[in-house]
């Protein structure tokens, strides 16, 4: 199945650092084995969309379950037919 990409914001309503959030959810796409870069405000997904949602919905719930009191996760998803890729989408850019 084609691939979609996919960038998502997790952001803990948490006092002090938000690191070990961010961390707990960046665990969840890596657990998932989904091509991923982090970014510094957000990170970029590539995958089947059923998996790429599971997986940013599992990165939602880390943060919760690290702690966070509030979660709010802001995502945009790019499909084009035949796929996407990060690769293909940088080329020349890096």
């Amino acid at each position: 199945m084609p691939s979609v990409l996919a960038e998502f914001s997790v952001t803990p309503m948490a006092e002090g650092d938000m690191r070990p959030f961010v961390d707990s959810a960046v665990q969840e796409i890596e657990k998932a084995g989904l091509k991923h870069e982090v970014g510094a405000v957000a990170t970029t997904v590539e995958g089947e969309l059923d998996q790429v949602l599971d997986a940013i919905k599992r990165a939602h719930q880390a943060a919760l379950n690290r702690g966070a009191n509030r979660v709010v996760t802001d995502i945009r998803i790019d499909e084009k037919r035949g796929g996407l890729s990060m690769e293909k989408e940088i080329e020349g850019y890096r």
